[in-house]
């Protein structure tokens, strides 16, 4: 009889998270369109000026690199009773002013990467993907996720030319200096991925993650100046996040991001 109270209860639950992912995923479209076009709409700013602004910067840092990536599921996962503690709010607080004030001293950004791994040392995130299923397959996964991000030099036109150490300060930036491969990734994989796939499935959920970064990245105009091809973003975004699924690691992730940047760049 209690069997399937048990398994209701469960499944109401599993909803109501993927539910929380929505809403917070809704809220970053609308605060990335307001920093993106609304703002400098308002403000009678050149949209090119604007999208390469540090103000443009600082703002997308606070209010998404931060609040929405970072704070948000921190809450959700960890509860305000934790997060309230002196012991886990300072290392947010210097991790979320560590990513803003990176816009003027890049290097500072590592202190984030530092900070989140304190917190997870210290209080456990592996909610939020902080976990290992077996170092073998990780590593093997690691190298996955960086040949299939390699493999858009196929797609360039222009000559090629091996250039390791640029390869390489590449990657370190990309794993220690930009939110993008931290606080992003973990949203959309370690929050996101995790959340909806109890809901949608290992079947539709890479194809929404998908759908979802293509969707995030077409409202940054700096991509269209650019003449970024969106549906490959579409297919590399859905492919990652059957990566994530299969290894339910960020870390993994995290590392087959910096991986990718290193190849990509090497030639």
């Amino acid at each position: 009889m209690n069997v399937p109270i048990i398994q209701q209860n469960s499944s109401q639950n599993e909803n109501k998270r993927a539910n929380q992912a929505l809403i917070v995923w809704v809220a970053f479209i609308f605060t990335a369109i307001l920093i993106n076009g609304t703002i400098p709409f308002v403000l009678g700013k050149d949209m090119h000026a604007w999208t390469a602004s540090p103000l443009k910067d600082v703002l997308f840092s606070i209010l998404c690199y931060s609040v929405i990536y970072l704070v948000v599921p921190l809450l959700l996962v960890k509860k305000w009773e934790t997060v309230r503690q002196p012991g886990f709010l300072l290392p947010l607080i210097i991790a979320c002013l560590a990513m803003t004030l990176r816009t003027y001293l890049r290097p500072v950004a590592v202190i984030a990467v530092l900070m989140i791994a304190y917190l997870h040392w210290r209080y456990n995130l592996s909610d939020l993907g902080f976990r290992s299923r077996g170092w073998r397959w990780d590593v093997i996964a690691i190298l996955l996720m960086g040949l299939l991000g390699a493999a858009r030099i196929f797609f360039s036109s222009g000559p090629l030319t091996f250039a390791p150490g640029s390869a390489f300060l590449g990657m370190l930036d990309r794993l220690f200096a930009n939110p993008a491969s931290t606080t992003e990734n973990l949203f959309y994989f370690g929050f996101m991925t995790e959340r909806l796939s109890a809901r949608f499935g290992r079947g539709w959920t890479p194809l929404i993650i998908g759908l979802m970064y293509g969707l995030h990245e077409m409202t940054n105009p700096e991509y269209w100046y650019e003449g970024v091809f969106f549906p490959l973003i579409f297919i590399g975004v859905a492919l990652f996040a059957m990566i994530y699924l299969w290894r339910r690691s960020a870390i993994v992730i995290w590392l087959g991001d910096g991986l990718e940047k290193f190849l990509s760049t090497l030639f």
